[in-house]
Parts: structure tokens; sequence; C-alpha cells
């Protein structure tokens, strides 16, 4: 079990969950709009994809290989399908690492660090294999693995009962609005990120 912060004039929590895009990554990446620039691939094209089954691929209930290996020819993707991950992947991690060294400082004072990220299969494995298994996160708990998104109380309910702790020792950080205020309602403390600093000030108050 973690041990609670016990700095004089900081917030006190055992557990502390960090969202991907838009917290550790510096801005959020929109795929659609590298491909576009880089490929020339019309946003418009793609856009069904994304706003329809990639959304079933989120929460595990299909297979983002097998869904896009149905639509790349129509979008005049050139390459293979493994290229095209490669690149989704390599292009949308650019991790912040002065939120990572935050996120290592706050283990040594003894709180427990994960991730909670609505991914797809794929994706949340390349997280996890980059930056779970107690390399920076503790545990990775992504929607695709879980089967639901984070904004559901189920997807809570697992990653407690994984972790053996309890919402009410616990932050949730996550730049978007929507997605706070559902964790809200699910017993954690919830914090709508903007920028390192404005989360540190916040802690220390």
């Amino acid at each position: 079990m973690g041990i609670v912060i016990e700095l004089v004039g900081m917030k006190t929590y055992k557990s502390i969950f960090f969202d991907v895009d838009g917290v550790l990554i510096k801005s959020k990446f929109l795929f659609t709009e590298q491909l576009e620039r880089d490929f020339e691939i019309k946003i418009e094209t793609m856009l069904p994809f994304f706003t329809g089954v990639f959304r079933q691929c989120s929460i595990g209930k299909a297979d983002l290989k097998v869904e896009l290996g149905k639509v790349i020819g129509d979008w005049g993707w050139k390459g293979t399908l493994d290229e095209l991950l490669e690149y989704w992947f390599s292009k949308g991690t650019q991790i912040d690492q002065e939120v990572i060294d935050y996120v290592m400082d706050l283990k040594e004072q003894g709180v427990r660090c994960f991730m909670a990220t609505d991914q797809e299969k794929y994706r949340g494995e390349h997280l996890e294999r980059e930056l779970g298994g107690g390399k920076v996160f503790e545990r990775v708990f992504y929607s695709a693995g879980v089967g639901c998104s984070k904004k559901e109380q189920a997807f809570w309910d697992y990653a407690f009962e994984q972790i053996g702790s309890q919402p009410s020792d616990s932050l949730f950080i996550d730049d978007d609005p929507e997605k706070v205020e559902a964790v809200a309602t699910f017993g954690l403390t919830t914090y709508l990120y903007t920028d390192l600093q404005s989360l540190k000030s916040w802690m220390k108050a």
C-alpha cells in the first residue's frame, strides 16, 4: 500500500491517476490532422472511421487492426498497416519529461501513481510497455483493457479492486472537463489540468 504524502501545506493522496493526451503528452494529438499534413489524406475521408467503429475499438469491442485494414485502402495510405500504427504511435506519444519527473518525485514521497486513459488495445499496450510496470507508473489502466470508458463507474471499480485502494484516497488528473466531471461522481478528487506549474501550485495550496 502507498503512504499518504505528509508534507506540510500539501494535499494528501495515496493514489494519483494521470491522463495521457493533454497531460503526459504536451498537446492533444489529432491523428487525422497529422495524416492530412504529412500524407494529404483528407480528414473528411477518415472521419467516419474515428466517429464510428473506432469508438468500439476504444472499449475493446472491436479490433483496431481489423477495422483499419478495411479502410486504409480507401484512405489512400500507401504503406502497410503496421507502418501506419508505428507512425501513429510515434507521432502521438511525445511525452512531457517534466510531467514524468513530477510523477517520479511523487513516487519518492510514497504516492502510488497510475495511468488512466481511454485508449484502444494497441496504443494502450504501447503505453503500458513504455511507461507501465513501475518504469514510471505502477499500473496502466486503459479503456480497451478494462472494457469501458473511464467515464463509467465500472472502470474505476476495476481499477480500485486491482490496486486495493479507495476512491476517497485518490486524485484523478485530466484535461477534459467532461471526464473530470464524470469521474468526480465516483468518489475521487478530480483536477482539471491546464499545465504542470498550475497543478503543482494547486497541490501545495
